[in-house]
């Protein structure tokens, strides 16, 4: 196995752990992220990611082949294979059942900016429209579609995956999906929401998630799991 998978093993489960924690899934959703110069990723099996041990952890290559599996591999494997190979610069995803998030992919109403965190999905989180799991190839090619280059997809009525260079910022836009959810259906129950500019999300993008903060919400984070 490469050098450096058994730190990428211990994030995976970090990451695991901190999406149960924070109520972004509870019993399921998944996670994975690519190991370092090969054509593998790595990926949680069908447990409860807050069960998940490092020893159960499953390897896959970019075809979406099982290589290693010690437990069960997840049933959409194939949105993640879909999304490593449309997205080179993609190391890392995540699976999730954020709630309020999901209200939106039910309805007519886009997903966007109001707020700083939010700035990562100004312009509108894109929607997969199908209430399929992404079990089959063709369905994780067109969850990937639907991704393009955002940081997220909405899977209409099941929830959503996040995308990152790292695990770390896979987990973060997962966080931070979920608060832009919140802060704009609650902004909706008071008035009409006010949305972050396009052209102001870049700076406010770099103001959000800097690679020291970046780094000081993850220490965080970790350390409400214990890791």
């Amino acid at each position: 196995m490469p050098d450096g998978v058994e730190q990428l093993n211990q994030d995976i489960i970090a990451a695991a752990r901190i999406l149960s924690r924070e109520g972004l899934v509870q019993g399921f959703g998944h996670v994975s992220a690519r190991i370092p110069d090969s054509d593998l990723f790595v990926i949680t099996p069908r447990i409860a990611l807050e069960l998940v041990q490092p020893g159960q952890l499953v390897v896959v290559n970019l075809q979406g082949q099982v290589l290693e599996a010690p437990a069960t591999p997840s049933f959409e494997t194939a949105l993640h294979t879909a999304i490593f190979n449309a997205r080179p610069d993609v190391n890392a995803i995540t699976r999730i059942h954020a709630r309020t998030a999901n209200v939106f992919s039910v309805t007519d109403t886009p997903l966007d900016a109001v707020h700083n965190h939010g700035s990562f999905f100004s312009g509108g989180v894109p929607v997969f429209r199908t209430i399929d799991l992404i079990s089959t190839r063709e369905l994780g090619e067109g969850a990937a579609a639907a991704l393009g280059d955002a940081a997220a997809v909405l899977l209409q009525g099941n929830g959503q995956a996040t995308v990152g260079r790292t695990i770390p910022e896979a987990v973060m836009m997962a966080i931070y999906l979920e608060e832009a959810a919140q802060v704009l259906y609650g902004a909706m129950q008071v008035g009409t929401p006010r949305f972050l500019p396009r052209e102001a999300a870049g700076s406010r993008q770099k103001e959000a998630l800097p690679p020291p903060d970046m780094e000081r919400a993850w220490n965080f984070f970790k350390s409400r799991v214990g890791m």
